[in-house]
Formats: C-alpha cells, sequence, structure tokens
C-alpha cells in the first residue's frame, strides 16, 4: 500500500490516521508493484464487489512521468486506463492506471467480486505502477480503511469495523510505520529510477570488484535514520553504515553502503533497520549467497 486518501481539505497533508502517506488532493488509495519488469508479468486487478461497469478507458501508453512534459502529454487523461463501476447502496468505484490492452469488461456488463477487471500498469499520472482505486458514495469520495468520507478529516482512531476492508487486511495495515520493499546485496552502485524501472538489482558475484548492501523503502519519515549492516558467515562485520536524520517525509528512497574490492564466495547476512530516534520502526534480515 503506497499511499492513502487525502483528508485534510485545506492545503495540507493528512492521511486517514492523521499522518502523511498521501500527497495534496489525493482522493484513492494505491496499491504498488515494485517496478516497470515486474508489470510485464500481468498482475490482476479485480472487483472488489458485485456490480455494473459503467464506462471504460484503454490504449493510454504505460510509462513513467517524470518531467513537467510527460504530464503536459497526459494532461486531461491522468487517471490512464481505467473504469468506473456502481455497485450497490450507492457506492461506486473508480480504478485508474490500469495496463494497455489488459481491460477484459466492456461498459454495461456485470461483474462479480473477485472478477478480473484488467492488469496493474503505469498509465495516465503514473510515477509507479500501481492501481489507484477511489472509492466513493452517492457521489462523495470515501478512505476506504475508515469508511469515512474525505470531507470530514481524518482520525488517530477508528472502529475495525466500520473499514470498507476486512478485518484481516485492516490488521496487516499500518500507516506509523515505513515498508522494507526490498533490500539486498549488489556489485554496482543503485540507481533509485533504475529500481522502478527494473525492480532489484542482480545479486554480486565473486567477480565483482565492488558489493553494496542496499534496501528500498517507501513512506519513510523526517527524521528517519536508516541502517545497514552486512557481515560474513563467522559474524565479522563487513559494512555498518548508518544515515544521517532524513530531511522530510521520503515517499520512495533507497540507500546503500559497500567497499571496493571483491567479495569472496560464501554465506553474507544483510540487516536492514529504519529508526526514528532510538526506536525501530521497521527491520528486516535476509542471507545471500555468494558464487
Amino acid at each position: 500500500m503506497q499511499q492513502y486518501p487525502d483528508m485534510d481539505a485545506g492545503g495540507g497533508v493528512a492521511d486517514p490516521l492523521c499522518g502523511s502517506q498521501s500527497y495534496d488532493g489525493h482522493k484513492g488509495t494505491d496499491l504498488r508493484i515494485l517496478s516497470m519488469k515486474d508489470m510485464e508479468e500481468g498482475y490482476a486487478v479485480i472487483a472488489v464487489a458485485d456490480g455494473k461497469v459503467l464506462r471504460i478507458r484503454d490504449g493510454e501508453a504505460d510509462h513513467l512521468v517524470e518531467t513537467e512534459e510527460d504530464r503536459t502529454k497526459i494532461a486531461g487523461k491522468e487517471c490512464g486506463n481505467g473504469l468506473v463501476m456502481q455497485m450497490e447502496n450507492g457506492y461506486g468505484v473508480q480504478y485508474c492506471h490500469l495496463r494497455k490492452g489488459s481491460l477484459t469488461v466492456q461498459p454495461e456488463q456485470d461483474v462479480r467480486k473477485g472478477d478480473r477487471l484488467g492488469e496493474i500498469g503505469s498509465s495516465g499520472l503514473a510515477q509507479f505502477p500501481h492501481v489507484h482505486i477511489t472509492v466513493s458514495r452517492n457521489g462523495e469520495p470515501l478512505d476506504p480503511l475508515t469508511g469515512r468520507k474525505l470531507s470530514e478529516g481524518c482520525t488517530s482512531a477508528f472502529p475495525q469495523e466500520a473499514s470498507l476492508f476486512s478485518r484481516d487486511i485492516v490488521e496487516k495495515l499500518d500507516l506509523t510505520k515505513p515498508e522494507i520493499l526490498a533490500s539486498g546485496l549488489a556489485g554496482t552502485p543503485i540507481d533509485h529510477q533504475a529500481l522502478v524501472e527494473e525492480g532489484p538489482p542482480p545479486q554480486v558475484s565473486s567477480s565483482d570488484e565492488l558489493f553494496v548492501a542496499w534496501a528500498w523503502f517507501a513512506n519513510l519519515k523526517k527524521g528517519n535514520t536508516i541502517k545497514l549492516i552486512l557481515k560474513d558467515a563467522r559474524g565479522n562485520t563487513l559494512i555498518d553504515h548508518t544515515s544521517e536524520p532524513l530531511d522530510r517525509d521520503k515517499a520512495t528512497f533507497s540507500a546503500f553502503a559497500g567497499r571496493k574490492r571483491t567479495l569472496p564466495p560464501g554465506r553474507y547476512e544483510i540487516d536492514v533497520s529504519v529508526k526514528q530516534g532510538d526506536t525501530i520502526a521497521r527491520s528486516a534480515s535476509l542471507v545471500a549467497i555468494v558464487q
């Protein structure tokens, strides 16, 4: 889950639980996959409930919007490829940024919950491949996490039974913590934009002239620090790097630290952690086998 609706009606930003996992004027919920390369594998977008398709759009190219010129080219078609569905009790849902040529439904078609509608793409105003879902009731946008109207503003606590998501999904969502999207041990420095294009880089080999421990994050907070530790099979520390505190919130971010020398074949352990002060907000560990 990359971003949530903006519940601040003014010029500020507030996600549903009064955090910062949104941006000004965002009315939907963004569910992402890692990269454009992953998009080629085909990730299904399915109907969230029974309903009728009202209208669709297909044929818009999948790309990443990086410049103002890119934005100008898609003006008026920011949703890219997508569809609008009408459901019971006044509920409606709009899906945006679907993959070109992937839509499987037509206007006036009835669909059932779980039916395939298309695939996650990067059409329209998209900086990463994802599906944007806007939920409304009687024409007024809602936040599906809390079930509240966007106009009602954020809340620091809400009854889970009010959520439009199932209970097991709500229990897995934590807007207070960052996400570690991926991490590893590579043989080249990390290019952040290349991560979105190609996904994680190849693992280092014993013939590479340098090695780096790296990690890719979503929804970091101002003041977070990133710690990367690399140890060999004997427990010797090869990398122990802590970043400077972030100067602002980061929707996506990557970090790496390394050494300019070859890495002998063997088993290595990478530990990644995100800290806020002395508190660990998120951590992950993985093992890399170098050949």
